[in-house]
C-alpha cells in the first residue's frame, strides 16, 4: 500500500528539481558582455539542455561598486555662458558714486492770496501797506467790524538751498562705445513761514494795562504795529478789491505756509566712442531716455478765535503737483583727459512730456472741504550741463567733482495753482471760494557734487 505512494513522491521530486534547474538557468544573472561559445552564440544545434543541477559559476564577475564621490560644482564658473557674460560686463565696467547739494528754485510769488488794490507807501522808509508796514483791515466775516492794523503774509522768503541727495552711475565699456545707467535723488527740502502767538502779547497788556492805571485798555483782539493780525486777501467774484473793501481771511492765533519740494530720476545713455582717441581733447555723441520726477506741495493753516471769545475757526488750503517727464535725449560730452586727470562738459537736451497731476483743496471755514484736481498730458523740456573734474589716483580709482545746472520751462508749482476767491453775501458777509488754477512757470536747480569712480 506504500509502494504507490512513494513512487508518486519520488516522481514529484524529481519534476520539481527539473522545473527548479529550467527556471535557475532562464534566470540566471549575466554579468558583462556575452562570451564567445556562449548560449548566444551557439549553434542551435550545440546549445542543448542546461544541466538539472549547476554550482556556482565562480567565473562570473561580481559587480563593480564606485567608491568616488563626485565634488559639488563651483558657485562660480567663467566657463559656463551666464558667469562668462557677467565676468566680460564687471571687466568693462566703472561705477561713480556722488554726494550732492542742490538749491532749487524758490516759490517766490509775493503776498500769499490775492492782489490788492489801493495799498499806499508809508514814509519815512517807503515801506508798502500790508507788506512791510501794516493797514487796516475790516474782518467782513465779523460784520465788517475793524480788525486792526494788518499784514498780508509773504512767501518771499520761503527758499529750498541746500538739499542734499544722492546720485550712482555704472558704465560700461561695449564696443562702438559706452553705456551709461545713472539714478539721482534729493532729501525732501521744506521751509516755513510761521506766526505763533499772534495775539499772545496783546493778552498780557490788555491784563496789565487796567493794573497800570491806563485809562482805555488793549482789545486784544485788534492788531497792533508791534504785534498785527494777519490775513489771505481774496479777490471778490474773482475782481481785484480795494483794501477798504477787501474780503479777507484773518488769522489772529496762528498762521502757517509750508512749502515742499523732492526731485529725483533716472537716465540710461548710449555714448559713441571718441573721436581722437587717447589723450588730450574729444568729444562723443550721446543719446538715450530720461525720466525726471518733480513732486511738490504747498499747505497753508491758520486759526482765528477773536481773541479767544469765540470758538478756533480754522482755515487749511493744501494744494499739490507732481510733474513726471519723460523721453528721448541727446547731446554731446567734449572731455579733456590724460593720464592724471580728465575734465569734461557734458550738455543735454531731453525733448518729450509731462504727465503732471495738480490738485488744490480746502477748508476755509471749518464747515466742509471742497477739492479740484487735473491731470494732462503737456510738451515738456529738461536741459542739463554737467561740468566734471576727475583725478586719477591709479587705474582703479578716482575722485570727482562737478557742477550742475538744470532748467525745465513750463512746469507747473502748487503755490501758482491756488485761486483765492470769494463771493459776497449772506449772513456772514461773503463766502470763501478757494478753487483751482493751474498756470506754468519755469523752474531751476543748480549744485555741486563729490564723489569717486571705481574701476573693475
Amino acid at each position: 500500500m506504500n509502494r504507490p505512494n512513494l513512487l508518486s513522491i519520488a516522481a514529484a521530486a524529481v519534476l520539481l528539481s527539473m522545473a527548479s534547474s529550467e527556471a535557475l538557468a532562464q534566470n540566471a544573472p549575466q554579468y558583462g558582455p556575452p562570451q564567445y561559445g556562449g548560449p548566444e552564440y551557439c549553434p542551435p544545434q550545440q546549445q542543448g539542455h542546461p544541466s538539472l543541477l549547476q554550482m556556482p559559476r565562480n567565473q562570473y564577475q561580481a559587480p563593480v561598486v564606485d567608491h568616488y564621490v563626485e565634488q559639488a560644482p563651483a558657485l562660480w564658473d567663467e566657463n559656463r555662458p551666464i558667469e562668462h557674460f557677467l565676468h566680460e560686463v564687471a571687466s568693462r565696467s566703472w561705477l561713480r558714486l556722488e554726494f550732492m547739494q542742490w538749491t532749487f528754485q524758490e516759490p517766490g510769488g509775493g503776498t500769499i492770496g490775492a492782489p490788492v488794490s489801493g495799498l499806499q507807501y508809508v514814509v519815512p522808509n517807503n515801506s508798502v501797506q500790508g507788506i512791510n508796514s501794516p493797514v487796516l483791515v475790516n474782518n467782513n466775516l465779523n460784520g465788517g467790524n475793524t480788525a486792526g492794523l494788518t499784514l498780508f503774509p509773504q512767501s518771499n522768503s520761503l527758499d529750498l538751498i541746500d538739499t542734499p541727495g544722492i546720485r550712482g552711475t555704472l558704465g560700461v565699456a561695449m564696443n562702438g562705445g559706452d553705456l551709461e545707467l545713472s539714478f539721482f535723488g534729493f532729501q525732501q527740502k521744506s521751509d516755513v513761514v510761521a506766526f505763533n502767538n499772534i495775539d499772545g502779547p496783546r493778552q498780557i497788556i490788555a491784563v496789565q494795562a487796567p493794573l497800570g492805571g491806563v485809562a482805555f485798555p488793549i482789545d486784544p483782539t485788534l492788531g497792533t504795529s508791534t504785534n498785527p493780525n494777519y490775513a489771505i486777501p481774496l479777490l471778490t467774484n474773482g475782481a481785484v478789491t480795494d483794501v477798504a473793501g477787501l474780503n479777507s481771511l484773518i488769522f489772529d492765533k496762528t498762521f502757517q505756509a509750508k512749502f515742499s519740494s523732492q526731485l529725483w530720476g533716472s537716465e540710461l545713455t548710449f555714448l559713441t566712442d571718441r573721436y581722437v582717441p587717447g589723450e588730450g581733447f574729444g568729444f562723443q555723441w550721446l543719446g538715450g531716455v530720461r525720466y525726471t520726477n518733480l513732486d511738490e506741495n504747498y499747505d497753508i493753516h491758520g486759526t482765528y478765535n477773536g481773541g479767544a471769545a469765540v470758538a478756533d475757526r480754522t482755515t487749511d488750503i493744501n494744494s499739490a503737483v507732481v510733474n513726471n517727464f519723460y523721453g528721448p535725449e541727446a547731446g554731446v560730452r567734449m572731455s579733456l583727459n590724460n593720464r592724471w586727470f580728465t575734465l569734461s562738459a557734458t550738455p543735454r537736451v531731453m525733448m518729450g512730456l509731462n504727465d503732471y497731476t495738480a490738485t488744490v483743496s480746502s477748508d476755509a471755514l471749518g464747515t466742509g472741504r471742497t477739492s479740484f484736481d487735473s491731470r494732462k498730458i503737456d510738451f515738456g523740456t529738461i536741459t542739463q550741463l554737467n561740468l566734471v573734474g576727475e583725478v586719477h589716483l591709479n587705474t582703479k580709482f578716482s575722485v570727482y567733482a562737478g557742477y550742475d545746472f538744470m532748467w525745465i520751462p513750463r512746469i507747473s508749482r502748487p503755490h501758482e495753482n491756488i485761486y483765492y476767491n470769494s463771493i459776497p453775501g449772506g449772513a456772514a458777509g461773503f463766502t470763501p471760494d478757494i478753487r483751482q488754477d493751474v498756470n506754468f512757470s519755469n523752474f531751476a536747480a543748480n549744485g555741486f557734487s563729490l564723489g569717486a569712480v571705481f574701476r573693475y
